[in-house]
Order: C-alpha cells, then structure tokens, then sequence
C-alpha cells in the first residue's frame, strides 16, 4: 500500500466533471461527445432491448441464453409472486432470511451518489419491506417443487445479474430441504389459508410447520466457491442465519485445521462453506481411507460463481467432490452468466439439468452509468495512466458521496499490470493505492480487500475527502459483494462479455446507484465497435 504518499498532491489539469471526461466517438475522428448510458444522448429514443439479438465481443466463450419459452416462463412466474409470505417455505427460514437482509443490506452503504439522495435512519432501515427478487422467487419456487417418487437428484442452474441476490436464491431453499431432512415426525404443509397472529385470513400467506432439528454426524450440505475471500463473504450470511436457525456451520479455508473439521464432523455439520482445492484436501489425511466416508451423507451442493468452477482450472476438482457426493438430492449451479463452454460442460455431466434464468440474464443493471474515456484526445494524447489518474481526481472532487470516503475499484487485464498501475497512480499523481494479485496469500487478499467490501466509513472532516483505489485483476471481479462501491474503472478492455459483466457488476447492486468508466485509446475501437449503443439501449450481451 502507498498511503505514506497521501500528502503528495492529486494530479489535476482543473477541476473537470466527469460529463467532460467522457469522450467518444464511433466514427475515425476522436470528438469530445459525452456517453452517459444511464441518461443517452439528447438525440437518443428510448429503444426496445429485446427487439434485438445480444451483443458480442471478444475472441472467448460466447454467453448462452436458455430459450425463449422458458424465459417467458419464468417470467410470469415472477411477476404473479411481490411477497415472501406467498413462497412455500418454513417461517423460521423466513425469518431469519429478511432479518439477514435488512442486517446487510446495500441500502446501509449510505454514500449516495446523488447529494439529495435523503440519509435513512436505523429505524427506516429495520422497517424496510424486504420482497423477493426475480432470482429468488424462481429458484425457491421451483427448487422446492414437490418431487415425483423417482425424482431422486435434481440438477439446477441458477442465471441472473450481478447484485440481484442469488446467495439467498439457493440458500432458502438449501435451509428448507435440510429442515426438512430434520424431521423426527411427519410434518404437513399447509397450501392454503394461514390464520394471521390478528386473526384475520391473508389469502396470499403459504406457512410450514418447521420439524424439530436433530444432529447426525457427517456433512449435510456443502457451499463450494472459487475464492478465499467469497468463503469469507458467503460463511457470513450462513453464519448469521445458522445462529438464528440452530446449525452447525462450518469454515473450511486456510485458516482452518483438521481437528477442527473433525470435531464438528462428529457432531454433524449442517452447512460447510469452502473451495474445491480445500474440500478435496481431507482426503490426503491419513485417517481419511475414502472420500465417500467424508461426502457420502451432503445431500445438497452448491456450485456458487459456477461458470468459474465449472471452467477448465476448476472442473476436475470440482466433479471429483460431486462424484462422492452419492447421496445427493440437490445440485445447484449458481452464475452471474452462462457461457457457452459451460453449457457444454453440464450438458455433458448433467444432461437433465433444469435451467432456471431472469428476464435481465446478461445485462447491465439500470441502475449503472456507464461512460468511455477515449485517452486519445487530448489531454491524454494516447496515455491511458494519464486518462486514468484524471478521472480519479474527478471523482475525488465531483461532490458526490458526501461526508463518507470514496472508493474506486480498477481493473485491468494482466496480473502484472496492477502493480505497476498502483505504483504510477501513487507516487506520479499521489492516490491512495493498494494492488491484489494472484500472488498475495489469501491472508493478504483479506487484509488489503477488508476496506472494500464494508459500507464506506464517515469522515471525520467532510471538508477534507477521502479517495481510496484497489486495482486488481479479474480474480476480484466474480460474486465478491464491494458495499457501497459507487465508481469502478475499466483501464483496459474486458477480454469479452461475460469480464464486462462481472467487472461492471462490482456496482450498481440491487438498483443501487453505480458508475463504471471504460478508459479506450484508437487501437481498442476496433473491438468495442457498437458497444455504447448496446449499454444505453440496454441490451443484452452475448
């Protein structure tokens, strides 16, 4: 990190905005033309995305839509459901799902953009009306679909964008059929009228009668993730909710130990989070004889950021935990996107896999601005660093974010690309830097991400802003949820969709306010080509 240069100062021409910053021209000449996705040009009309195909780019895997009719299916479904008393799960679950929610939300990132943006209190953040997202109402509905007697191992994926929710998408009903697993008695669902604590009838309320929960010894479930820092992200939400529930949850990363493990093994562990590599390391202690002993009793698995695990660096570890997981009932595939390769590959494992994707698979959240800065014109004249520390200095004094410290997330192309751009950015212009690579332990990774993916902290001076600047590669870019992270910097191209996707998804999380700035120059025109139509008329990329 480079905070010893903060008294240096920020490099700067004058003050611009960022509207001024944004160049782009679709034509041979350079023109200082602004493109503000969220608003369009004064010209522009409102289009219907849809009417047209989805936008490629890039030389790599092509992103994949499920057809049409089930979409369209999917889609009724959703709009029929605003409400989790109408999905059929246990009100305990329920429960502890929206309490986890409101616990978390984005909405307490309160760092707006906007300055009329209005503060909420604690009170008006406990009494938000949490309703489901589209994500969340299919794969609950249909996941917890009651099964036919052969309906043994059900196989599902689960496709929506970025911030839409898709950790409690498969965890209400992973936490339902482990409940339900639970039972010491036979329980009924009730499918029709509940009687409220008024004592009214509310048509729409679908109650469960929870089971008793009972212990056993082995693994129940299993939450398997590409990344040290997503084990961490996602054991907290199933710690908080395991508390609330009664589960043994387990950790199992870099820190952990094997007589740890084994303890809550024999005690029966009902949700473990971890990597593929982690998992399949118990398997090389000694008193580990087979895998089978170790996977044998998880009847739900979760491939979470699955094109990742399921891509050619993951896929044989990946299988080799499913494969010994030969009690499985579930198996759920959760992604931001779905290319083309991974289709192939769970057609391949998995040929009756049911495909479970929202409406807005594979665009760019609304609630994102996104704008190109051609390094080309001047002042930049064809330097990408100087266009780069420009626009951090814009956003350093463009007022927005008031009273809180910014940060910006950016990425580039080349693991050794970062530090070299975090040490220009730091000792030429005087930011506040810090770079992650491939090479930091995961012990680093946590320690320099740790002020990104916490709501921003309030300034001790609003006077004085704070700017902070994590630049990183894409192995931050997939699942990992940056609170309140309003600004996100593309220094280099996204080598195709889906990167554009999961680098601009670090914002704009659930229809929170975001910006994202893609830095170009005369040799990258060529493969944007069309790209700034696609984004302000929302259409879908492919």
């Amino acid at each position: 990190m480079f905070t010893e240069l903060h008294s240096r100062v920020l490099y700067k021409q004058s003050a611009p905005s960022l509207l001024r910053l944004a160049h782009f021209s679709s034509r041979g000449k350079s023109t200082p033309s602004t493109f503000n996705r969220k608003g369009g040009s004064k010209n522009s009309k409102p289009p219907i995305s849809d009417n047209y195909p989805p936008y490629k780019f890039g030389s790599y895997s092509p992103l994949n839509l499920p057809d049409e009719r089930s979409r369209e299916g999917i889609k009724k479904l959703v709009d029929k459901i605003t409400d989790f008393n109408e999905l059929k799960i246990y009100p305990e679950i329920r429960s502890a799902l929206i309490d986890e929610i409101k616990a978390h939300t984005v909405l307490r990132s309160q760092n707006y953009v906007s300055s009329t943006k209005k503060v909420k209190t604690e009170g008006e953040l406990n009494g938000l009306i949490i309703r489901p997202t589209p994500i969340q109402t299919a794969a609950i509905k249909i996941i917890n679909d009651k099964r036919q007697s052969h309906e043994f191992l059900k196989i599902f994926t689960l496709a929506a964008e970025t911030g839409s929710g898709k950790t409690w998408a498969y965890m209400a009903p992973l936490l339902q059929q482990l409940l339900e697993g639970h039972k010491e008695h036979q329980q009924t669902m009730t499918t029709d009228v509940e009687i409220k604590n008024d004592g009214t009838n509310d048509p729409r309320v679908i109650e469960a009668t929870s089971p008793y929960i009972k212990h056993r010894a082995g693994i129940k479930a299993v939450i398997l993730v590409p990344t040290h820092e997503l084990v961490d992200q996602v054991y907290e939400t199933v710690e908080y909710t395991g508390e609330k529930l009664n589960l043994n949850v387990l950790k199992w990363d870099t820190e952990s130990n094997f007589k740890v493990f084994i303890e809550n093994f024999k005690k029966g562990i009902d949700i473990m989070v971890t990597t593929p590599g982690k998992l399949n390391s118990l398997s090389r202690y000694p008193s580990v004889h087979n895998p089978k002993m170790i996977f044998g009793s998880v009847s739900f698995c979760v491939a979470d950021e699955a094109d990742t695990l399921m891509d050619p660096s993951f896929v044989d570890e990946t299988n080799n935990i499913i494969k010994h997981m030969t009690n499985l009932s579930s198996l759920v595939f959760a992604s931001a996107t779905i290319p083309s390769r991974f289709n192939k590959t769970i057609a391949h494992l998995f040929p009756d896999v049911i495909n479970i994707s929202t409406p807005s698979l594979h665009k760019l959240p609304k609630s994102i601005e996104f704008r190109m800065i051609n390094a080309s014109v001047s002042p930049y004249k064809g330097s990408k660093i100087k266009a780069l520390a420009q626009a951090l200095y814009a956003i350093h004094c463009d007022g927005t974010e008031q009273g809180y410290e910014k940060r910006v997330i950016v990425f580039v192309n080349k693991k050794e690309d970062c530090s070299k751009v975090a040490e220009k950015l730091a000792k030429s212009y005087g930011h506040d830097v810090t770079y992650i690579t491939s090479e930091d332990t995961a012990e680093e990774r946590k320690r320099k991400v740790a002020t990104f993916v916490v709501p921003a902290q309030k300034l001790e001076d609003p006077a004085k802003p704070v700017l902070k600047v994590l630049v990183c590669t894409d192995l931050l870019s997939r699942g990992l949820n940056f609170q309140g992270i309003r600004n996100v910097i593309l220094l280099d191209v996204p080598k195709n969709s889906a990167d554009l996707v999961h680098r601009a998804g670090r914002t704009g999380r659930m229809n929170q306010s975001g910006r994202v700035f893609m830095i170009i120059n005369d040799s990258d025109k060529g493969h944007i080509k069309g790209l700034p139509k696609v984004l302000r008329n929302n259409r879908r990329l492919g």
